[in-house]
């Protein structure tokens, strides 16, 4: 089995075999990257696409920077950030998916939930899209930062209105601190 510096070579030839094989390797790691960075999966498919598409015409992988599958992911994010920029700006927030509560959980944890889901739902889009990202993705504000293309003292400001609106929702519990 060929390598994918192998792959990569025969595509700079002209070898659609070696760019299908590519793409039979690379394609679920790089849909997974672009589902990170986009909600939407038809413009998921067309990120993934474009960076086959990409792979064929410009040929510009150099080996001396490291291996095929870091520059697919570095090709996929920009592909990716390129498309969040030309969506329409509803189309790029992330939309909230809070997991419904098991079947074992309390009902104060049901309540709670249900609370949270609608207290979240009253905040606007863009401060709801930085704290789901923050504390149910996990992601750093730099990150945030920089998925959104937005400066971090946005985020920062985003984030801190957004809890403070979070907390006015749910004033009514006694473990939230208004």
């Amino acid at each position: 089995m060929p390598s994918d510096e192998e792959l990569m070579q025969r595509v700079a030839q002209g070898d659609a075999r070696a760019l299908d094989e590519l793409y039979a390797r690379h394609a679920p790691r790089v849909t997974a990257i672009a589902r990170r960075l986009i909600a939407d999966a038809d413009l998921v498919k067309d990120v993934v696409q474009d960076v086959f598409l990409r792979v064929w015409r410009t040929r510009s992988y150099n080996p001396a920077l490291g291996p095929v599958s870091h520059w697919l992911a570095v090709v996929t994010r920009h592909i990716a950030v390129d498309h969040l920029r030309r969506a329409k700006p509803r189309d790029r927030f992330v939309p909230l998916d809070l997991h419904p509560p098991s079947a074992h959980a309390t009902e104060d944890v049901t309540l709670l939930r249900a609370d949270l889901a609608r207290a979240l739902r009253t905040i606007r889009p863009e401060e709801r899209e930085i704290l789901v990202l923050a504390y149910l993705s996990g992601l750093t504000l730099q990150e945030i930062s920089e998925r959104l293309q937005i400066p971090l003292g946005t985020v920062k400001t985003r984030l801190h209105r957004g809890l403070r609106r979070l907390r006015q929702q749910l004033a009514d519990y006694p473990e939230v601190e208004p």
